[in-house]
This record gives C-alpha cells, sequence and structure tokens, in this order.
C-alpha cells in the first residue's frame, strides 16, 4: 500500500472542482470505448434487468454510456459541479449529491455497485464504503470496485526516480505541472513526498494546509482483502488501463507524463510511449497497468 498526498497553496481551491473543471464529458465518454478490458468485464456481469449504482460517478461517463444500453443506472457523488454538468448534459439521467458512506437508499435495493477510482480516497481506509455497498446490494448482488495499483513499475523504477526528483531544491516536474502555481509552490511540493509525517503534520496543522492527503494505491491482494472484509465473494481480478489500446496508457502518463502527447486527451501516448507501451503489455498487462479492478458477489452475512 502507498499513500500519496498533493500540494495545493491556495486553501480555496479543490482538488475534484479543479479536475471537473479541466475535463470535458465528451472526454469522458471516450474513455468507455478505449478501456476495452473495464467495459467487456462489466457487460459481461451486470444484470440487463437489474438496478445499478455508480458510488461517486464523478462526470457519470458509466452512467451515461450503460443507459444508452438500455441500463437502469443510478449515479451519486458528492461533488455538486460534477452532478450539476451531469444534469445539464442530459435531464434525463438518474444522478444525485449524495454520501457514499451513507447511502440514502434502503437495504439490499441494488444487483449491481460500481466504484470506480473512489474507495482510494478515504484516508481511513475503504472498509466502510465497501460495508456500506453490502448493505445495499441485494443478495448474491455483484460490485465492481477499480482502485489505483501498486504495480511492477511503480515499485522499482517510479518511486525511486520521484523521491530523486523530489529531493531537488526546485523539482522543475512541478514547476511545468498544473499544481505547481509558482517557485514558492515548487519547493513547497519538491520537498513533500520526502517528508517525514511529523513534517507533513506542521504544513497541515494550521489555518492553510499544504498537504492534503490524495490517495492510496493498494496491491491485488489488498483490494481482494478488503472485499472479502466486508462479506464479498471474489469472482474476477483484472488489470484495469487502456489494456489493447494502441495509442493510450493511465498507468505510464501519470507515472512518466513525458511519455504523454503534448496536446493528448485521455492519457494518450507519444511515439516514445507507445513503443514501451506496447512491449510491456505483450509482456503482461500488469506491469505498469494503473489500477486493478475486482469483481464480487454480495455473501449472505458480512463480516
Amino acid at each position: 500500500m502507498q499513500k500519496d498526498f498533493y500540494f495545493d497553496n491556495n486553501p480555496r481551491c479543490d482538488m475534484w472542482d479543479n479536475m471537473w473543471t479541466a475535463r470535458t464529458i465528451e472526454h469522458e465518454l471516450e474513455q468507455c470505448d478505449l478501456e476495452v478490458v473495464r467495459r467487456d468485464l462489466l457487460l459481461s456481469y451486470i444484470p440487463k434487468e437489474g438496478k445499478i449504482l455508480d458510488a461517486g460517478c464523478g462526470f457519470g461517463k458509466l452512467v451515461i454510456y450503460l443507459k444508452r444500453l438500455g441500463y437502469d443506472v443510478t449515479g451519486i457523488d458528492n461533488n455538486e459541479l460534477a452532478v450539476a454538468k451531469l444534469k445539464e448534459f442530459d435531464k434525463s439521467l438518474q444522478v444525485e449529491l449524495g454520501d457514499i458512506l451513507n447511502i440514502h437508499y434502503p437495504d439490499s435495493s441494488f444487483d449491481a455497485y460500481i466504484s470506480m477510482g473512489v474507495v482510494e480516497h478515504f484516508e481511513d481506509g475503504p472498509l466502510p464504503v465497501l460495508k456500506e455497498a453490502h448493505r445495499v446490494l441485494k443478495p448474491n448482488g455483484l460490485i465492481f470496485v477499480s482502485v489505483p495499483t501498486v504495480n511492477i513499475v511503480r515499485q522499482i523504477i517510479r518511486r525511486p526516480f520521484r523521491k530523486a526528483i523530489n529531493a531537488l531544491p526546485v523539482s522543475l516536474m512541478y514547476l511545468t505541472s498544473g499544481w505547481g502555481k509558482s517557485k514558492k509552490g515548487a519547493i513547497f511540493a519538491s520537498l513533500g513526498n520526502i517528508l517525514p509525517e511529523k513534517a507533513k503534520a506542521i504544513f497541515q496543522g494550521g489555518k492553510i494546509r499544504y498537504y492534503h492527503f490524495a490517495e492510496y494505491r493498494y496491491s491485488r491482494a489488498e483490494l481482494e482483502g478488503f472485499l472479502k472484509q466486508s462479506g464479498f465473494e471474489i469472482i474476477e481480478t483484472v488489470p484495469d488501463d487502456f489494456n489493447g489500446s494502441k495509442n493510450h496508457a493511465a498507468g505510464l502518463v501519470v507515472d512518466f507524463p513525458f511519455l504523454g502527447a503534448s496536446k493528448g486527451v485521455n492519457f494518450q501516448l507519444n511515439w516514445a510511449g507507445k513503443l514501451i507501451s506496447r512491449t510491456l503489455d505483450n509482456i503482461s498487462p500488469w506491469i505498469a497497468c494503473a489500477s486493478v479492478l475486482c469483481v464480487a458477489k454480495k455473501m449472505k452475512q458480512s463480516q
């Protein structure tokens, strides 16, 4: 398990508002056909006649995509901007503001529960979210959970590389990134991941919080373990990225931005990134995948 922070020298700024402002629903929808493994796995398991909940739906690409295919799907998110944009895009969508830790639907309301890149953002861990998912699912209901993973590239290359870069007084990576809004900001950001936890607490303890928890990255075994603890039986686990795509790879672009196309969207690769992605994918899709996706079934009693 890896714990990551993000830096922000503007206390009024919200990471999620930034994200939903920078991205469009159209680009999000394009991902559904690019993420072939995720799409095919969802469509092979989700009951056509069942009720589906996308918990933490964000810009709602799966809500829109599945609705267009005739599924009965509801989206919940706690970000007002994302929900407002979804309703503006299509007023007929079933999307609402809500807390996935306290879903207002009664027990056994849904046949399937989707969580794509959500549960890793809870600093206290994913168990409360997964147990609430267990509650709202019907007996034998299915859950689909994807979280960022600790892949081989991140273990043996990315983390040592990142520590070396962060050790520089001013990191060029942060100076040129969207989060590094000033030289002062770059200096703080470049020190972020090498500071001990007590030092981080100094920056987090005042009125201005420079460092904020971003997410965990879980191994395959950790995700499966959390699901089992929450009362689920594992059915299938797969690497979750643009597997099979010749031009896109989320894991490589997130970890090594210089492998991304200069004006590409949806984690589009440049020529070097394409070469590396195809080579690694031919060996194993797990080597550099961004996330791990698990399908599980609700057991009768949570543990």
